[in-house]
């Protein structure tokens, strides 16, 4: 008979009057999972077979012999398929899932309260997700080998979901009650990152595990980063609530997956463990930073530290060249910086100057990369709407035109995350069922408005009016199919005009 939990069955013998018995257990149920035996007892040495296997893919076959007098010693073989699922419960308290199948060739031997276990195990093709970060290494291919305790990575390799490739070599102890400990180097080759909101970076990077893998190792080493993009929003996002989702009458498949991704804690658990950070992120170049009108590159260093599920960024990109656009305006950057003071959202610092015909003009962008500020001052100090009609004019707001007043108050908005479907020009383009409508300055201050609307799938027309005699114009394009347009042009002056044109996208 087989009683027992799974990770520590007892197993009991009939033995007849000559000592020697075979017997088999088939069918025994492990939370689904199959056991076939058969074997002989004999002078106080146990001998047998065993089969398992589960709808999870299980399959794994061995069998040897082991003695019962004293300190029992084992002399076991086993072979065949172990699916990855049996880590879920560990994997998910570090917030990983792992999926796929091993191949095993393993071996035990000597007392069981000590044995020496060697062996091989392979696999290729298996999946890790890290729920915290969104990443996921795909195609994993491994080959290791089992001697003494220790496992020894011969060779693995992974694709990452986002772009890249990884390998790793080093050691890893399979004592449980060490906690796993490891020593992996891992190499990071053409990745990329992105946190789905501001940051996307390339990087590659050589790295070293260190540590207990069921509790707290250390991910330390150098990433270099190539192109990394700082996006600031165009538009603040409106504000969003938690859903309280609640599963009734749920599949066992979805309860399984809930509870392996939101795993039971003790109360008053502090939440540590998992994956801890000391890696340092250098970027000479390359470090971008684009969105409402600002255009820098930065480069520098910083380092990371703490749980990868909250690291803390301390260091500073600093400026290597920068450009500001308002309304066609640009000034150029004269200083700045970009640091991550505790926090893995940029934090910016940009100054730009400008010189116009009576002040001189102060530009700061500060605050997270998530939403900005932009400051306005100016030598002689004036108010802050007065300081942008100068920057953007040349000239004081009580001089401006209400179109170019209209067009102030549509950058300022712009500027402060506000902007897109709330805007001014937005909200007239909408009340008059146009569908483009813009105001345009030219170098000499003088104002436009133009209209367009498509008429019917191939048929558009534009009208433009400026606040100089002569200066109105309408033009129609004629979309003929294959790439060719036609186009005519007529002025409030009387001139007209007209052209064909070719169109291809690739």
């Amino acid at each position: 008979k087989v009683t027992g939990a799974p990770a520590n069955p007892a197993v009991a013998f009939k033995i007849d009057a000559a000592g020697v018995q075979t017997s088999q257990t088939r069918g025994a149920g492990f939370g689904g999972m199959g056991v076939s035996s058969s074997g002989t007892y004999s002078g106080n040495r146990l001998t047998f077979d065993a089969n398992m296997s589960d709808a999870a893919g299980l399959g794994l076959k061995g069998g040897g012999t082991m003695t019962t007098s004293g300190t029992p010693t084992l002399d076991l073989d086993f072979s065949g398929k172990v699916p990855f699922a049996f880590l879920t419960r560990t994997l998910a308290a570090q917030g990983l899932s792992l999926s796929g199948t091993a191949d095993v060739n393993l071996k035990v031997r000597g007392p069981a309260t000590s044995p020496v276990i060697s062996g091989t195990v392979r696999t290729s093709g298996a999946r890790l997700i890290d729920a915290r970060s969104g990443l996921a290494i795909n195609d994993i291919t491994a080959d290791v080998a089992i001697a003494s305790s220790v496992a020894r990575i011969n060779r693995l390799t992974g694709t990452l979901s986002t772009r890249g490739s990884l390998s790793a070599s080093g050691t890893v102890g399979i004592n449980p009650a060490q906690g796993f400990p490891a020593d992996l180097s891992v190499k990071l080759v053409d990745g990329r990152y992105t946190d789905g909101r501001v940051v996307t970076a390339n990087l590659s990077g050589d790295l070293t595990i260190k540590g207990p893998l069921a509790s707290a190792p250390v991910i330390s080493g150098t990433i270099n980063l190539a192109k990394t993009v700082i996006t600031v929003p165009e538009k603040l996002p409106g504000s969003l609530a938690a859903l309280d989702v609640k599963h009734k009458n749920a599949p066992a498949a979805v309860r399984a997956q809930d509870k392996a991704l939101r795993p039971a804690t003790a109360s008053g658990s502090s939440g540590g463990g998992g994956l801890n950070l000391d890696v340092t992120v250098n970027a000479p170049s390359q470090i971008f930073i684009q969105g409402r009108g600002v255009d820098a590159e930065l480069g520098g260093s910083l380092r990371l530290t703490g749980p990868a599920s909250s690291p803390q960024a301390v260091g500073t990109f600093t400026l290597q060249r920068g450009r500001l656009t308002i309304l066609a305006k640009r000034l150029t950057f004269t200083e700045g910086t970009v640091g991550f003071s505790g926090s893995l959202v940029p934090y910016l610092n940009l100054t730009a100057t400008s010189t116009t015909s009576s002040a001189t003009v102060t530009i700061v962008v500060s605050g997270e990369a998530t939403n900005p500020k932009f400051n306005f001052s100016s030598v002689p100090a004036l108010p802050e709407d007065e300081v942008l009609a100068q920057l953007i004019f040349g000239r004081s707001m009580s001089n401006l035109s209400p179109l170019q007043i209209a067009q102030l108050a549509e950058a300022a908005a712009q500027l402060a995350g506000v902007g897109g479907s709330t805007s001014l020009l937005q909200n007239l383009r909408s009340a008059i069922g146009v569908d483009d409508l813009d105001v345009i300055t030219d170098e000499e201050g003088g104002t436009a408005v133009s209209a367009g609307k498509y008429l019917n799938d191939r048929t558009y027309v534009t009208i433009q009016k400026g606040d100089k005699p002569g200066s109105g114009k309408a033009a129609i394009d004629l979309d003929v199919g294959r790439g060719v347009k036609l186009r005519g042009e007529a002025t409030d002056a009387g001139e007209a005009k007209g052209g064909v044109f070719y169109e291809r996208e690739y």
